[in-house]
């Protein structure tokens, strides 16, 4: 039994289908030749609805005519993972998520039944790492000799926006929108003077000169060293978008340098520039990809497409690459029921659990998360550690920002991808409590308090720490950043004196990061992947499939497979660099108004 079991495992779902099928008729054709009529007639109808539910449903979906053309439509906040609760399956249903836009681009490049691909861009709010990435992507199907049309859409267009649609042999705009092209910046607001007119006060606590997550509660401006910090981020963000411009469009790096940085601009005046081939509609491209005399719609769905992807691959027993995504600001728990969080807890043992699966040869980690709990950070580092000793390797692929928490998470890997862009380091600690006597006071609240020990009510938003109490606290701090940093030493096996010179909180760019050793390569989930195919020991040439870990439930499943052609109405992101997404506000507001330390990288 054991055996037949294996065998039939081995054998594709087409063979497997035909099997039953034929064995179900041939049951029937038994059953009618002893006069069982019913239970024959049952069977034979039965193989016959399973055959063409199979068709329908299976291979007739997942078929493309030839010379299709691949119709993508980025606009608004698109998840990097498949949303995991059933509320969040609800509010996103038919939104495609990066991972299925990765997969479709990387096989469009080698897809001999594709000849073009249609992006239409509007408004998509991803952050600079991401749209790097994607215009990489769109370069590489070009490469192959493919036409890919980027359309840009929406009331106007961003840099990020622009810097995916030249990722295209030839960009569109709608004539009624406008170019942006106010460059790069990074801006806070600082709240020390409300918060002194409120009667709320602020204490903060920061490891080290350049952790200035909190300053925006105790300063007027910038810190001499926040500024440093994050002016080389701007500038090496600036160029790499620079040059990616000036390659994709031809043209000089200081010509590409000057339109990016030249204000806002009409199409017209985009046309004449060389950032834009010409105005146009989304479908009045469509029509000159599919003339109207062709008998039968050569457009191809992202969904449909992704079908016809698990169908022509039908990866049954090759080995798997287990995907687990790290995303929003780390909490331990599961966090609030809103947004998008970190769960370290939950992270953790997904960790675990894919580093017990025999099936599971390597784990790519993504981590896009700006930090938080610095125990829910060091959950998840704890848990990668246990998958490198029983024997699997761990990748980290970082999206737009893996900071402070979001780092450490990553630093005990086998190897750390991030993109050129990606903000990241932040190594460091930062604390924030707040008080208000004096609102309570203008209000008319009282606090009157019980207490076994004078400091029992230390944390109490009542009253402001005493001198004493905030110098034990700054040794508790301290040490965690100790630790942070031993493990940095450890990870990426540094000298812990050219730890502490990347340490101190401070930001870097991804390139930064790298040419200081924070990061082993440049690159996007594609390269994380081919770096864990090669430590897990598989050899070119062998296939293998990445799938998303732990496997969606039902109703995920049923998410995935729906017949999905467009991207509505999505969460709402606005990615910027150096500043969360709207939907992880809540989750800032939370960490803040907590007691306790945090690994937050600065966001602005």
């Amino acid at each position: 039994m054991k055996l037949s079991a294996f065998a039939l495992s081995k054998l594709t779902r087409e063979t497997r289908v035909a099997l039953i099928a034929a064995f179900l008729i041939a049951l029937g054709t038994i059953c009618l030749s002893a006069g069982w009529r019913t239970a024959g007639l049952t069977s034979i109808i039965a193989a016959t609805a399973l055959a063409a539910a199979f068709y329908l449903f299976v291979i007739r979906p997942a078929r493309i005519p030839r010379d299709a053309v691949l119709i993508l439509r980025l606009a608004g906040g698109i998840r990097e993972d498949a949303p995991r609760s059933p509320l969040e399956q609800l509010r996103s249903r038919g939104t495609a998520t990066l991972f299925d836009i990765r997969n479709a681009l990387e096989a469009a490049v080698s897809d001999k039944w594709l000849k073009a691909v249609l992006v239409e861009i509007c408004a998509p709010g991803f952050g600079l790492a991401t749209a790097h990435e994607l215009h990489e992507l769109l370069r590489a199907v070009v490469s192959k000799g493919k036409r890919v049309v980027a359309v840009l859409g929406g009331d106007q267009i961003t840099p990020r926006d622009y810097l995916i649609a030249c990722g295209a042999n030839e960009v569109v705009a709608n004539p009624d929108t406008a170019l942006m092209m106010l460059g790069l910046s990074a801006g806070s607001l600082f709240l020390t003077d409300a918060l002194n007119k409120l009667g709320i006060q602020a204490q903060t606590l920061q490891w080290k000169e350049y952790k200035g997550a909190a300053e925006m509660f105790t300063r007027e401006a910038m810190s001499p060293e926040l500024r440093e910090s994050l002016e080389a981020v701007i500038g090496d963000c600036q160029s790499l978008m620079t040059q990616s411009v000036a390659s994709a469009r031809r043209m000089s790096p200081e010509r590409a340098r000057e339109l990016l940085g030249g204000g806002f601009m009409s199409v017209r005046a985009g046309c004449a520039n060389g950032l834009i081939n010409r105005a146009g509609y989304i479908e009045d491209v469509r029509a000159e990809l599919e003339p109207e005399d062709k008998p039968k719609s050569r457009f191809v769905s992202l969904g449909r497409y992704l079908r016809h992807l698990s169908y022509t691959r039908n990866g049954r027993g090759r080995p798997r690459l287990a995907l687990i995504h790290g995303l929003g600001p780390v909490v331990v728990g599961e966090g609030p029921m809103a947004g998008e969080f970190f769960s370290g807890e939950r992270i953790s043992e997904e960790i675990r659990r894919a580093s017990r699966d025999d099936k599971i040869k390597a784990i790519v980690f993504r981590v896009n998360s700006p930090g938080g709990s610095a125990a829910g950070s060091d959950l998840v580092w704890r848990a990668v550690r246990e998958a490198q000793r029983r024997g699997k390797p761990v990748v980290v692929s970082m999206g737009d920002v893996a900071g402070s928490g979001g780092y450490y998470v990553a630093m005990g890997a086998d190897a750390i991808v991030a993109g050129p862009a990606t903000v990241t380091g932040s190594i460091g600690v930062v604390y924030a409590k707040f008080s208000v006597p004096e609102l309570m006071q203008r209000v008319g609240v009282r606090l009157d308090v019980v207490k076994s020990d004078p400091v029992s009510d230390a944390l109490s938003p009542a009253r402001p720490m005493t001198a004493a109490e905030l110098a034990q606290l700054n040794e508790v701090v301290g040490e965690l950043y100790s630790t942070f940093t031993a493990k940095v030493t450890e990870g990426r096996k540094l000298d812990p004196a050219a730890t502490e010179q990347v340490a101190r909180g401070r930001v870097w760019s991804g390139a930064a990061a790298k040419a200081r050793g924070l990061v082993d390569e440049l690159g996007g989930l594609g390269r994380a992947v081919a770096l864990a195919r090669e430590k897990a020991g598989l050899k070119a040439g062998e296939e293998h499939d990445l799938v998303l870990y732990p496997p969606p439930n039902l109703l995920s499943a049923l998410h995935l497979s729906a017949a999905y052609s467009e991207i509505p109405w999505p969460l709402s992101v606005t990615a910027q660099l150096l500043q969360l997404p709207e939907h992880w506000t809540p989750a800032l507001l939370s960490l803040v108004t907590r007691t306790g330390a945090l690994l937050l990288c600065p966001w602005l």
